[in-house]
C-alpha cells in the first residue's frame, strides 16, 4: 500500500456504498434507530448483579476477573484537601478504531450506531470498532466483535495511532488505543458488509457533527480528534501514514497521583446500600443495571454504572495568534491521574476536588469574563462514556476571542498546532480536551475558524 493517503484508492460512485451525506441525514438516521430500540435497562441492587460480587479486598468485581472493577481510593497528597471516592479500575487497554477510505474524491469514515446502557438516548454514532479487550477476546462467552482483527492488526495502514486517556476523576488511569485505519476501496466495500449498522460518512460531515448536541459518542469524538489537522484544512495535502502507536513515556512525565486503594466500605464519606453513594448525596453514585433485549455480543448482561449527580462543564477559550489559533489550557492532576498530569481546557468543572471550593468560584468568574469578550461562542451538550457511566453529560463551549487577551491565572496559551502534536503522540490530553479539539476541527470545516 502507498505511503500516502492520496492515491491508495480510486473513485467509485456512491451508489456502490451506503453513504450518509449530511449532518441532518446522520441525525435523522440516528433518531430513527433510537425510536426502534428494543433494549431495556433495568435498575438492579448491586448485591443482586449477576456475575458481580464484592471481593475480600473490598472491590466490586466480575467473576471472570475481566472487564473492570469498582474500587475505593484515598488520596492524602494534599493534607488540606484529602480526597476519597470510588473509582473504576479498568487495566485492559480497549480499542477504538475508525476505518476510512476515499471515494468520489473525499475521505469517508465507517461509523456504526451503537447502543450503550448508560447513554441517555440509548444510541449514538460510534467508530467502526469500539471494544474492551474482554469484549474482543469474547470473555463474555458471546460473539466476537466484527472487524476487530483488522483494528488490531499491526500491518494496517494507519493515519493515527496512539494511546489516549479517559476521565481521570472517575477512572484509575484508564486508557484506550485510538486508531484511524486507511483501507483500499475493495477492502472497504467488503468490510462494510461485515460490520452491522454501519454507514460511510464524509469526514467533514463527521467533524461538523461534533458541533451538534448528543449525536457523536465520546469514543468517536476521541478518535476524530486525531484526524490530521492538515487533512482538515486541505485533504489533498495529507502526509505520510505510519504504522504502530507512538511510544508513550519517551519524555519524563511529572509526577501524577498516587491514591491508596481501600475497601469500598472503608470510605468514610460514602455508604453502601442498594448502590454506593455519597452520604450527602453529592458528586455521583455507583448503581447496578440489567440490560435486556439488545443485539450486542451477548443477549443480556448485568453491570455497575457510575451515575453523576450533575452536569459537567468544559469551556475552551480560543484567541488568534501569530502562528494560528491559541487555546487556553492548564495541566491538572485528578485523583485517577496515575500516568501524570493531563492537559485540559482551562475551565473544566465537575470534579470532587473543585466542587464547592473558592478556586471553583474564581474559575467561574474568569470563565464568564472571557466569554463576554468572545465574538462567537459555540456550545454543544455531549454524552460521556455510556458503557461505564449512566446519564453522564457535559456542556462544551468554544469561545472565539477577537484579540489576544492577557493570560488567565493558572492557565497558558498553547497553539493549536502544539495541542495537535500532543494529541497525535497520545497519553497527554484529557478526553474533554480531545472533544474540544474535534469541535475545533468542525469549526474549521464549516469555515467559522481560520487554522
Amino acid at each position: 500500500m502507498s505511503a500516502y493517503a492520496t492515491g491508495v484508492t480510486h473513485d467509485i460512485g456512491k451508489t456502490s456504498m451506503q453513504v450518509i451525506d449530511t449532518v441532518r441525514e446522520l441525525r435523522s438516521e440516528c433518531l430513527r434507530r433510537r425510536h426502534s430500540l428494543t433494549a431495556r435497562v433495568l435498575p438492579v441492587p448491586l448485591a443482586d448483579l449477576r456475575s458481580w460480587s464484592m471481593t475480600e479486598d473490598g472491590a466490586l468485581t466480575h467473576e471472570t476477573g475481566r472487564f473492570f472493577r469498582v474500587v475505593g481510593a484515598r488520596d492524602l497528597s494534599d493534607p488540606n484537601q484529602p480526597l476519597e471516592q470510588p473509582l473504576i479500575e479498568q487495566r485492559e487497554v480497549g480499542m477504538l478504531c475508525l476505518f476510512v477510505t476515499q471515494f468520489d474524491g473525499e475521505f469517508h469514515g465507517l461509523i456504526t450506531f451503537k447502543f450503550e446502557p448508560g447513554t441517555p438516548d440509548g444510541i449514538e454514532v460510534a467508530p467502526t470498532v469500539q471494544a474492551t479487550r474482554s469484549n474482543y477476546e469474547a470473555a463474555h462467552g458471546g460473539t466476537r466483535v466484527p472487524a476487530a482483527e483488522i483494528a488490531l492488526s499491526e500491518e494496517a495502514c494507519t493515519l493515527a495511532d496512539a494511546v489516549q486517556r479517559e476521565q481521570e476523576s472517575w477512572f484509575l488511569g484508564k486508557v484506550n488505543r485510538n486508531r484511524i485505519i486507511l483501507l483500499g476501496i475493495a477492502e472497504a466495500v467488503e468490510i462494510a458488509r461485515t460490520v452491522p449498522e454501519s454507514r460511510w460518512v464524509p469526514i467533514p460531515v463527521l467533524l461538523a457533527a461534533a458541533l451538534e448536541s448528543r449525536l457523536l459518542n465520546m469514543d468517536l469524538r476521541s478518535v476524530l480528534s486525531m484526524w490530521p489537522l492538515e487533512a482538515t484544512t486541505s485533504p489533498d495535502a495529507l502526509g505520510p501514514v505510519r504504522s504502530g502507536p507512538h511510544q508513550t513515556g519517551e519524555d519524563p512525565q511529572p509526577a501524577g497521583s498516587h491514591p491508596e486503594l481501600v475497601p469500598l466500605d472503608r470510605l468514610s464519606h460514602w455508604q453502601m446500600t442498594e448502590s454506593i453513594e455519597h452520604r450527602q448525596r453529592r458528586f455521583f453514585s455507583v448503581v447496578g443495571c440489567r440490560v435486556e433485549g439488545q443485539g450486542r455480543e451477548v443477549a443480556s448482561w448485568d453491570q455497575p454504572l457510575l451515575a453523576p449527580a450533575g452536569m459537567g462543564q468544559c469551556t475552551l477559550l480560543i484567541r488568534p495568534g501569530p502562528d494560528g489559533p491559541e487555546l487556553l489550557v492548564a495541566e491538572r492532576v485528578r485523583i485517577g491521574s496515575v500516568r501524570g498530569p493531563s492537559l485540559e481546557a482551562r475551565f473544566q468543572r465537575g470534579d470532587i476536588a473543585d466542587h464547592t471550593t473558592e478556586s471553583r468560584r474564581r474559575s467561574m468568574v474568569e470563565e464568564s469574563s472571557g466569554l463576554v469578550r468572545c465574538r462567537e461562542v459555540h456550545s454543544a451538550v455531549h454524552t460521556e462514556e455510556g458503557g461505564r457511566f449512566r446519564g453522564a453529560i457535559a456542556t462544551y463551549q468554544l469561545g472565539l476571542l477577537t484579540d489576544a487577551v492577557e493570560e488567565q491565572p493558572a492557565g497558558r496559551w498553547t497553539t493549536l498546532n502544539e495541542v495537535e502534536a500532543l494529541d497525535q503522540r497520545g497519553d497527554r490530553l484529557s478526553v474533554e480536551l480531545r472533544t474540544c479539539l474535534t469541535m475545533i476541527k468542525g469549526l474549521i470545516t464549516i469555515g467559522s475558524l481560520e487554522p
